[in-house]
């Protein structure tokens, strides 16, 4: 791709050639259309064209937002047929079609609102699929006064990832690191037998190191900066991590007290 697209050897980069090359098709299609409707008889033809270029450009942007995907090949053709004749409809002179014409902008106008309400749901769906799926308990702290952000879960290893973000001023979401509670769920393993804790990692061990018990099934340890809480809960460990110093050590081991498991909707909130 590079050889036929070296992009990246420009100084105007990929994104610009891409907004080039996007230019390109919608001014090759507007011409293309104009030219297929002249031969077809359509006055003027360049109304037609011009209105089906932006209802194409629409449609896309719908498709986009209910995150439908790619559409079948075998109906190209008949979307490309309805948008011309949706066209030739809206560009038609004003004693002709006047009140369908009216009632298909006010359609168009409710379809994109709608297309993102369609899209949220299919991401919430998908999400809360991929959690049921992963076959790990859905354990969590109260998150009162934090951020559940980016929770996702692996099938194949069995294991849990979310953040959470204190909801106070002056944090800085560019630095994960030092605001951010990390959090790991995933199933006991055989090697955690406290006072060494360790939670499995899809590549060896993720975390192995000596920790002190400081309540019922939950243990601490410090790591150079980094400081770990480790809840066995329902025949998971949740691993909570601080890496930096705007997280206490004291709102780790609340957050490590109300662990529990939790409704698949609990992490899409």
């Amino acid at each position: 791709m590079d050889e036929l697209l070296p992009c990246g050897q420009q100084e105007w980069g990929c994104l610009a050639l891409a907004l080039l090359l996007f230019r390109v098709a919608a001014v090759v299609g507007f011409l293309t259309s104009w030219l297929l409707l002249r031969l077809a008889g359509v006055r003027p033809a360049w109304r037609v064209a011009v209105l089906a270029s932006l209802l194409f450009w629409f449609g896309a942007g719908l498709n986009d937002r209910a995150l439908v995907g790619s559409l079948p090949t075998a109906v190209l053709p008949l979307t490309s047929a309805a948008l011309f004749a949706l066209a030739t409809v809206l560009t038609a002179p004003r004693p002709v079609f006047w009140w369908p014409r009216i009632v298909l902008l006010i359609a168009l106008a409710l379809l994109w609102p709608l297309s993102g309400l369609v899209g949220d749901h299919r991401t919430e769906t998908s999400k809360r699929s991929e959690l049921v799926d992963a076959g790990v308990s859905l354990l969590a702290p109260d998150v009162t006064g934090y951020r559940l952000d980016r929770p996702w879960a692996s099938r194949h290893d069995h294991e849990l990832f979310y953040r959470l973000w204190p909801e106070r001023a002056g944090v800085d979401v560019n630095d994960p690191n030092g605001w951010a509670v990390h959090v790991t769920v995933a199933p006991v393993e055989s090697g955690f037998h406290p006072p060494v804790c360790e939670a499995q990692g899809s590549s060896g061990p993720l975390y192995q190191m000596p920790c002190e018990q400081v309540a019922p099934n939950t243990w601490r340890t410090v790591r150079q900066h980094a400081v770990f809480y480790f809840v066995r809960r329902n025949g998971a460990v949740t691993v909570l991590a601080s890496y930096g110093t705007h997280i206490t050590d004291g709102e780790l081991r609340d957050l490590a007290s109300t662990v529990a498991v939790r409704e698949p909707g609990f992490f899409l909130r």
